[in-house]
């Protein structure tokens, strides 16, 4: 059994274990699809990612991960898929990542719209869709951050708001004003913060609106010393 020199584990940043004898093979979960694997590849911490999702792509792995888990807080499975290897620092895929964690959650905790349905799986592919029209850098040359923009998508799709609904038209549009003013924070640019300050943002709306209430933890950002552009203790979430 012998360890990389420079191979590290996506999860934690321990090193990985590449095992050579049968003995030390082992049966794994995969720490992203939650699928079980017999593997000889391995973080010393026993953290496991299985082929398919090393090879996916970002909005790719969002739709596989969002459709598995079984995750309620919206934090912990943000912070999930932002650990995967194909999420970069920054990126539109978080602009996807929004509404589709907040939606993800609400269905895991049961969880029902408006309008008495349960929250689909299909629900959660149309956020998908939605969002991943948003391009890259809106936040800088159009004035709107992507993920701020999710929070919108997701309560335009747990509402059901059409361009011809008026109040879930106009829900949709307060929630994404919400997070807009909240991001509007005067600090470089950072997407794990705009994630964070738009699902708890969208949390105290559904709080407020519909007397939604999620149980969550809201812990220590886990990204800082990997950004050299980091705000440290000026960021809310660091």
């Amino acid at each position: 059994m012998t360890k990389s020199r420079s191979d590290k584990c996506e999860v934690c940043g321990k090193e990985l274990v590449y095992a050579t004898h049968q003995r030390d093979y082992k049966d794994l979960t995969c720490k992203f699809c939650g699928i079980e694997f017999n593997t000889n590849i391995y973080c010393e911490k026993g953290h496991f990612i299985c082929d398919i999702c090393h090879s996916k792509g970002p909005i790719e792995l969002i739709e596989k991960i969002c459709e598995e888990t079984t995750i309620k807080d919206p934090f912990e499975l943000a912070d999930l898929i932002m650990k995967h290897p194909k999420f970069k620092l920054y990126g539109p895929e978080h602009h996807v990542l929004t509404p589709a964690v907040i939606l993800t959650s609400l269905r895991n905790n049961n969880i029902i719209k408006p309008n008495g349905e349960a929250i689909s799986f299909f629900d959660i592919k149309e956020a998908i869709r939605r969002s991943s029209k948003i391009p890259g850098g809106w936040c800088g040359f159009y004035g709107s951050c992507g993920a701020g923009m999710g929070t919108g998508v997701a309560i335009s799709i747990f509402t059901g708001a059409t361009p011809s609904t008026d109040k879930p038209r106009s829900q949709a549009n307060e929630m994404t004003s919400r997070s807009l003013a909240k991001i509007a924070d005067n600090l470089e640019h950072c997407c794990k913060r705009s994630v964070k300050i738009s699902i708890s943002e969208t949390l105290a709306f559904l709080k407020e609106k519909f007397n939604i209430k999620l149980a969550y933890d809201f812990s220590k950002c886990i990204f800082s010393d990997f950004n050299d552009k980091c705000e440290k203790v000026k960021c809310p979430i660091f």
